[in-house]
């Protein structure tokens, strides 16, 4: 065996100690491949293989295909990424590269390239909602009339309790945010609970009938409900009859609550600083 380097020595010793259930990536242009043995290696066998003699490739294993022409950029990290560039036969990976193939396959696995960062954001929005939950009512007014400043509101006020013009008693308005080239105002019910919120401040939206600010009078209204925490399960339900007769209205309510709150903040940029509080 002059032929046999040290070098060929070594790929031959890596590939004869693969063991059933090893993993093997293959790599190819802009992509890889990943097996499984299945079987232990073995000296070439033209008879098993139905390869002709002649094309004796000296050993052999059994493999399962897992997952063909995988994208590179999609799933390899730039550490697997560079070493599937090696131009030797066959490369043993260490422990920690160990670890970083396992997670690869569990992201080809599961669709969710390493770009992915869903598990981050419902990390920062849990955080998000901790945090409104815990600023109390008038902050929380504050930091809604900054979000729609922030997503390009003209004008946004906190409306005064005593003004309520031909309204019931009931009607109540906490955020306005006028929209002039939309030709809409928002009508912002806010409820900062750490819990269940019950239909009232629906109910205080649906009361709201007649504009009292001129600056608003010649928008269309749009009704938002805003908690910090849940609005109540089946809230129609739980609607006085005078309310449950403005079906037609109650519908067109959004209803937002604490986790649809804080995504709504993730992703427009919103940006937390003490800011926010300031009239």
């Amino acid at each position: 065996m002059n032929w046999l380097t040290a070098r060929q020595g070594y790929f031959i010793y890596n590939f004869i100690n693969l063991n059933i259930g090893s993993i093997v990536i293959v790599p190819k242009a802009q992509v890889f491949s990943v097996y499984r043995v299945i079987e232990t290696p073995e000296v070439f066998s033209s008879t098993k293989t139905n390869v002709d003699e002649k094309y004796d490739i000296g050993f052999m294993v059994k493999v399962e295909l897992l997952y063909e022409d995988v994208s590179r950029y999609d799933y390899l990290d730039s550490t697997l990424n560079s070493k599937l560039k090696f131009r030797g036969t066959n490369l043993v990976f260490n422990d920690e590269d160990t670890k970083l193939i396992e997670r690869m396959i569990t992201s080809v696995e599961n669709k969710t390239p390493i770009d992915d960062f869903s598990e981050t954001k419902k990390s920062i929005l849990r955080e998000i909602n901790q945090y409104i939950t815990s600023i109390g009512h008038d902050k929380f007014e504050r930091l809604i009339v900054s979000y729609l400043k922030h997503i390009g509101a003209d004008k946004v006020v906190i409306p005064s309790k005593k003004d309520k013009g031909n309204n019931d008693a009931r009607a109540d308005i906490d955020v306005k945010a006028a929209f002039n080239k939309l030709g809409i105002v928002i009508y912002v019910q806010a409820k900062c609970h750490n819990g269940t919120s019950d239909t009232t401040g629906i109910q205080q939206l649906l009361a709201y009938e007649s504009e009292v600010d001129d600056d608003f009078k010649l928008l269309v209204p749009v009704k938002w409900f805003i908690t910090s925490g849940e609005l109540v399960n089946n809230y129609e339900d739980h609607l006085p009859e005078v309310y449950k007769a403005k079906a037609d209205e109650l519908k067109y309510i959004k209803i937002i609550n604490g986790t649809d709150f804080a995504e709504l903040l993730f992703d427009s940029g919103f940006v937390f600083d003490s800011k926010i509080y300031k009239k």
